[in-house]
């Protein structure tokens, strides 16, 4: 029957129930605009909650903690792979290439 009076049944559907769905949001007082508004924010990250303050503070004093406890623990250690007295010193020029053009 759709072929014979040449109508797509699923797109009149779909579009009837985007209708239907618009209409209700702007009966409950939504604008298009604003609704565009937050689900491009939304997309974007920008319409995020702001963390809670207790736990954004625990996390900056965990991560604090661990960098001084970090940094202490690299500052002590030395480099087991080639100690100063292993490691291979850099080769001298020799001096017949420094001296010519």
């Amino acid at each position: 029957m759709g072929n014979t009076l040449d109508i797509h049944y699923t797109a009149v559907c779909v579009m009837f129930g985007v209708g239907l769905f618009m209409l209700w949001l702007l009966l409950a007082g939504y604008t298009l605009k604003d609704l565009s508004a937050k689900a491009i924010l939304s997309l974007t990250g920008h319409l995020r909650t702001p963390p809670d303050p207790w736990l954004e503070s625990a996390l900056r004093n965990a991560f604090a903690e661990f960098d001084r406890e970090l940094a202490a623990i690299l500052h002590d250690r030395s480099n087991p792979a080639h100690p100063a007295a292993m490691r291979p010193s850099a080769p001298e020029p020799s001096p017949g290439l420094a001296d010519n053009p």
